[in-house]
């Protein structure tokens, strides 16, 4: 399986800013207000983050030979896969985020309240990518020899 590509996710965030930035324009311009990102939704994030580590930690555990922990190698790849889905939709948030508080900005009346929450919604977004990306580091194996010993 192959590691998750840094700009595979960088050109998703751009698809993110046109859902998020579009999503506020139409409600805006139907007389809606702007949407406030809820903090709720910034610690649900971190919390996801932490958790896919948590899980990767498990994983990490049982590839070093000096902690012989055993797990199913189906739940090792849904661990790695889970890690990979968070990495992708935290690109998807930071890019929606983003749009958000793009389109609040630019207009001619700011709402003060708004930027906040939506600036701690682009960096929970953020910490989610990275923490997927240290929990899809801690499931690879090491390197083997042909003899089956570890290098």
């Amino acid at each position: 399986m192959k590691r998750t590509n840094p700009w595979f996710l960088l050109g998703l965030t751009p698809l993110g800013f046109g859902v998020g930035f579009g999503l506020d324009w139409a409600l805006v311009s139907r007389g809606g207000t702007a949407i406030p990102v809820p903090w709720t939704l910034s610690v649900s994030l971190v919390l996801i983050g932490i958790a896919v580590v948590a899980l990767g930690t498990r994983v990490r555990r049982a590839v070093h030979p000096e902690r012989s922990r055993r797990i199913d190698p189906i739940a090792a790849v849904t661990i790695v896969q889970l890690a990979k889905a968070s990495a992708t939709g935290g690109a998807l948030m930071v890019g929606a985020m983003v749009g958000l508080l793009a389109f609040v900005t630019s207009r001619p009346v700011v709402i003060e309240t708004v930027i906040p929450s939506n600036i701690g919604g682009v960096v929970a977004a953020l910490i989610l990518v990275a923490l997927a990306f240290v929990a899809e580091s801690m499931c690879v194996l090491p390197p083997q020899d042909p003899d089956g010993e570890l290098a």
